[in-house]
């Protein structure tokens, strides 16, 4: 009896070894599988905020052409009113008070839109109009 146990613990524990070794060989795999997928999960939510990021970006390129337009329509229909209003009391040669502050304010609701130019040398010569008619 001695010589079998002599003989079978070699192979006994051998097998136990073999055992552990293939037990912890899928659990390693499981492991790297799970570490696979993860990583495979997390590119692919990079790339879906990726994605995102440059809808983003379009559309606010895009919002930021339309202000553009919006900017300059309203600058060029500006200028129009100051320069109709501008000539009306230049012709006639007087303004009121209450015209001069209306004057006044649309033009620097202009000058906020970085529109200036040749409107600054006709307002000069308004404010050197009168506020009544001589």
């Amino acid at each position: 009896m001695d010589h079998i146990i002599t003989w079978a613990a070699p192979i006994a524990a051998a097998l136990l070894t073999c055992a552990g070794q293939l037990w912890l060989n899928a659990r390693f795999k499981r492991a790297d599988e799970k570490r696979d997928q993860d990583r495979t999960e997390t590119q692919r939510k990079r790339d879906a905020e990726a994605e995102w990021r440059d809808r983003i970006e379009r559309n606010m390129c895009e919002q930021d052409k339309k202000l553009d337009a919006l900017t300059d329509a309203t600058q060029t229909t500006m200028r129009t009113s100051l320069l109709h209003y501008i000539e009306k009391y230049l012709t006639r040669g007087w303004l009121t008070p209450e015209e001069r502050s209306s004057l006044n304010d649309m033009h620097s609701k202009y000058a906020a839109l970085n529109a200036n130019g040749f409107i600054d040398g006709y307002m000069r010569r308004i404010d050197e109009l009168p506020d009544r008619e001589i």
